[in-house]
């Protein structure tokens, strides 16, 4: 029985022993410390890396910053927030019904990227998914507006209201005293308001963007009908008529807000323009009833093109670019010819068609046309790049981006790809 009990107790002791040197995970009696891995990173080098990180993403946000200086408002920084960041995207889609009764095609173009129109009774403005960033009321009876980059206005022809406005709110609502015959925005705030004069036949009055009387000029001899301002709003183009030995006179004005007489003076007789246009390089264009006028305003000198025995069906302006128009030989418009011409008044593009032509508009390389019910893209060299289907009501195309097209109809605004 000893040697039994001794033999027992040899046994417990060694199970002892042997249970002392096992090791057992404890989330109780353990540190954490003991846990952790055996080779973790160095803690200098994650500081390294972190600073290096830090130091990319600072560049990378200064370098878009000073890439787009202009565009950092506060609007603009809440839209990218919202729509960009976050993903917000308001909207049913396109095509959409527009508020009112009508839009004319004048009323109808793009605010920082996106499709604007004044109708009959609002002012809108639509995101890319057709949701509203803006719907506001007006009580013009013949609204028209104008637009450049971020900022656009309506003014009331023939009447003293006028409406600034930005893609997200309304800026300012003001009037002039005498009734306004045109008006136009600069990209940076600027705007100018051409009116009847109090003593004379016309007045161009120009505000800064707090809305402070910049400048002003009165025009004696002719009745103006068409203005425009350039980029930076210190400098502006305008356009009017009078009758001379019983014909038709024209004149082309360049005014420069810094100084008190004209910059440069233009009359043209036999011939009605149209419309007028600053581009961003600081030259001009001029569209006249026979020919357009190309206008190098550095140089001082003004360049005629003839439309010959063509007849003008339709043009537009990119700012950026220079002009597009087209010309038929037929009284109803049929068989145009688009002719395009950069921002240094060189013809970069000459296409004949058999097409009636409604609207245009040219973005980079692309020149679309709207017939009918389709839209034509061709390249500059004459390459015709394809058809896209559209409402037979299309009454005018804008280019949003190389590949899309915002199309107004009689009662709704689509959304076309050119990829189709």
């Amino acid at each position: 029985m000893k040697t039994n009990r001794g033999r027992y107790q040899g046994d417990d002791n060694r199970q002892k022993k042997s249970t002392s040197k096992r090791r057992y995970m404890s989330y109780e009696d353990v540190p954490l410390e003991d846990y952790r891995d055996e080779d973790p990173m160095p803690t200098n080098l994650t500081k390294r890396f972190l600073k290096m990180f830090f130091i990319l993403f600072l560049a990378v946000v200064a370098v878009m910053a000073v890439l787009n200086l202009e565009r950092l408002t506060p609007d603009n920084i809440v839209h990218w927030f919202q729509y960009d960041l976050l993903g917000k995207t308001d909207g049913d889609g396109y095509p959409t019904n527009f508020s009112g009764s009508t839009v004319s095609s004048g009323n109808f173009d793009l605010i920082s990227g996106v499709p604007v129109y004044c109708s009959d009774t609002t002012i809108t403005v639509l995101n890319k998914n057709a949701g509203l960033f803006q719907e506001n009321q007006h009580s013009y009876a013949c609204p028209a507006l104008s637009v450049n980059g971020g900022n656009g206005i309506v003014y009331n022809i023939d009447a003293t209201g006028y409406t600034i406005f930005k893609r997200d709110s309304i800026v300012h609502t003001g009037a002039v005293k005498q009734k306004i015959f045109a008006a136009d925005i600069a990209d940076n705030g600027v705007y100018a308001i051409l009116t009847k004069g109090e003593d004379y036949l016309s007045k161009l009055t120009v505000y800064r963007s707090d809305h402070l009387e910049k400048f002003k000029y009165s025009f004696a001899d002719y009745y103006m009908n068409t203005v425009s301002i350039n980029r930076d709003g210190s400098r502006a183009i305008l356009s009017g008529v009078s009758a001379r030995n019983g014909g038709l006179t024209s004149v082309i004005y360049i005014l420069d807000f810094s100084q008190d007489n004209f910059l440069q003076r233009y009359e043209m007789d036999d011939t009605f323009v149209y419309d007028v246009k600053f581009l961003d390089n600081g030259s001009a264009f001029a569209v006249g009833s026979d020919q357009l006028f190309y206008i190098n305003i550095n140089d001082g000198y003004k360049t005629d093109i003839s439309f010959e025995t063509r007849c003008l069906t339709a043009y537009a302006f990119n700012r950026s670019q220079g002009v597009v128009l087209s010309l038929s030989m037929n009284p109803d418009g049929r068989s145009c010819d688009l002719l395009s011409f950069d921002h240094n008044g060189q013809k970069d593009c000459e296409i004949h068609t058999e097409e009636k032509v409604i609207s245009l508009s040219m973005r980079d390389n692309d020149r679309a046309i709207l017939s009918s019910d389709k839209i034509t893209i061709y390249e500059k060299n004459g390459n015709m790049v394809g058809t896209v289907k559209t409402d037979t009501d299309a009454r005018k195309i804008v280019y949003c981006d190389k590949n899309t097209l915002y199309v107004l109809g009689k009662s709704r605004i689509s959304k076309l790809s050119t990829e189709e």
